[in-house]
């Protein structure tokens, strides 16, 4: 019974937070109320706050269900003894192509970069951006980029151009076809970063 009651508690979570993505795309993170959560996943109050404390932390668990899978591969790709360039390319051509494809991702997504209006949110943001940067320059410090660039630069410069691709496709994802075109468009940002690889990339 009590594995039951685990599991039942655990599908009440999981509506929480699908609820949640959806109030949070229509309504912008700052407009957005617990009861309006509660009332879209069909569960009271008092349910949302059996497992959240307050919105920041419906927010912060709602970016975990597809930051941490993502954070995971990313932490593969940068790994001293396993991970490569090729590694690292086509671990942001998937990023692209699952923003497409996993309509999770693009809710979530879509909501933190064009629907977070709180301080909380966009004080998550950086500190995603920090982490990126960090885990990218443990990389290119094992992958040498261009000689003008330091690992760190390089480790920016990938950040902030994936990141641009996501805010734009974003914005209105039916100016292009993102899926078809994110190999070439990775390729290219590869080409600047480590031109003595070009024969990895297309």
């Amino acid at each position: 019974m009590a594995r039951k009651t685990k599991a039942e508690a655990e599908v009440t979570r999981q509506a929480v937070l699908d609820a949640a993505e959806q109030v949070f795309l229509s309504k912008g993170v700052a407009r957005a109320s617990l009861e309006e959560i509660a009332r879209t996943a069909q569960v009271t109050r008092g349910a949302v706050y059996w497992h959240f404390q307050n919105k920041s932390d419906v927010f912060n668990a709602m970016l975990e269900r597809v930051r941490l899978p993502m954070a995971e591969m990313t932490e593969n790709a940068a790994d001293a003894q396993t991970g490569d360039l090729q590694t690292l390319r086509n671990l942001c051509i998937y990023a692209l192509q699952t923003l497409v494809e996993d309509k999770r991702h693009f809710r979530v997504y879509k909501i933190l970069f064009h629907h977070t209006e709180s301080e909380h949110g966009l004080r998550l943001q950086d500190e995603m951006a920090q982490e990126a940067i960090d885990t990218l320059t443990r990389f290119f410090s094992n992958h040498p980029p261009h000689p003008s660039l330091t690992a760190r630069q390089a480790a920016r410069s990938l950040h902030t151009q994936m990141l641009g691709i996501y805010f734009d496709w974003l914005r209105n994802p039916d100016a292009y076809d993102l899926g078809a075109e994110a190999e070439c468009l990775v390729d290219t940002l590869f080409r600047g970063l480590c031109p003595d690889n070009e024969p990895l990339f297309k």
